[in-house]
Formats: structure tokens, sequence, C-alpha cells
């Protein structure tokens, strides 16, 4: 590994009628980001994006998340989730390519480390961080979240953009989506270390 460490996961959106102009029905659109950082003296950052408007959000996520990505350090995710994301957005802004192929060619995918090497009964044979964390991490368990799951956590996007949705409703949303996309990246950090401590 390469310090700084970074645990990076992304939240999306796909509606059947598009939302934003030259995107087509069900394209996936990133929203949100997290990245926990860990630097080499054990010191660990907090960093996160969430679009708050009506815009498209593309071009302002990518350009915060090559921000804080820098150019150097490990990049964990879970799945290649946001690989793909992330190809997709180097597609569509010719002038973030080179960066963002950079940081791609710096992940690693935990899923894969942990389906190749490791196995919990708890797993019940499936290796979603809904079933890898609570396995191994049982204090970091989701059922205390009030978003629990991406699809969850792309219609309360909407609800949140959605001009009925009461001033403080919106600020509740915001809320518990930030908490969410930072628990997926915490709990890379908490996997990461249960899986150093066993092997």
């Amino acid at each position: 590994m390469e310090y700084p460490i970074h645990f990076l996961d992304f939240e999306t959106v796909g509606t059947a009628i598009p939302r934003y102009a030259g995107t087509r029905p069900y394209e996936t659109t990133p929203f949100e980001w997290s990245d926990h950082i860990l630097y080499e003296d054990g010191t660990m950052d907090h960093r996160e994006f969430l679009h708050e408007d009506t815009t498209n959000p593309r071009e302002a996520f990518c350009r915060s998340l090559l921000q804080t990505l820098g150019d150097e350090g490990t990049i964990f995710i879970y799945t290649d989730y946001e690989m793909r994301i992330m190809k997709d957005l180097a597609d569509e802004f010719p002038g973030y390519r080179a960066a963002l192929v950079a940081a791609a060619n710096r992940i690693k995918d935990l899923c894969a480390i942990v389906q190749t090497y490791f196995y919990h009964p708890d797993f019940r044979g499936k290796f979603s961080l809904k079933y890898v964390l609570p396995a191994l991490v049982p204090s970091m368990a989701y059922e205390g979240l009030a978003i629990q799951e991406g699809n969850q956590a792309s219609l309360e996007f909407l609800r949140m953009l959605d001009p009925s949705t009461p001033p403080e409703e919106k600020e509740r949303i915001k809320a518990e989506l930030l908490t969410y996309c930072g628990h997926d990246t915490l709990a890379m950090v908490k996997i990461r270390e249960e899986l150093l401590e066993r092997l």
C-alpha cells in the first residue's frame, strides 16, 4: 500500500425520465462521494461531497473528487462500481480524462481481496458490505442508519431536490445521505483493519 490510503464510495441516481440535458433514461449519474483518508502516522481524515441543487452534478462531482484524491496513495473501493463511474466520467469530460485514468490505476478492490482470501460463515455466501461488515465489525451494522442501501439513497436524493420537500426535511435528508456514504467508507477502513489483525 502507498500512503495516504483512500477509502472511496460513490452514490448515484438513474431515473427513467432523464433529469439532465444530454443524458439517457436510467443513465447512472453520480451525486455523492465519501473518502476516508488514512495517513502513514495512523491519523485519518474524512472528506465528502454531496450535490445539493438541481443542476447536473457530474462535473462538480468529478472536479471535487480529483481534488481530494490528489496524485498519490492507494485507493480502496468495494466492488468495481466506482471504477466504472470514473470511466464514464473520463469519457464525458476529456479535460479530466488523464487525471481520472491515473486515479483508476491506483485502485484496489477490497471486495475482491475478501472474496479471494477470507470467508466467514456469517457472510452466508454473499460478499456485499451488508453481509461482510456485520460479520467482521458487528458494532458497525447498518440497522441503526436511516438510509441503509444505495437504492434508498437515490430516492432520498431525489426527494431532497424536490421543490415540494420542506427545507427542514431537505436538511435532514442531506445529513442522512452524508452519514450513509461516510459509513460505507469507514466500513472499508474497519474491514481492512480486521483482516490485517486476523491474517
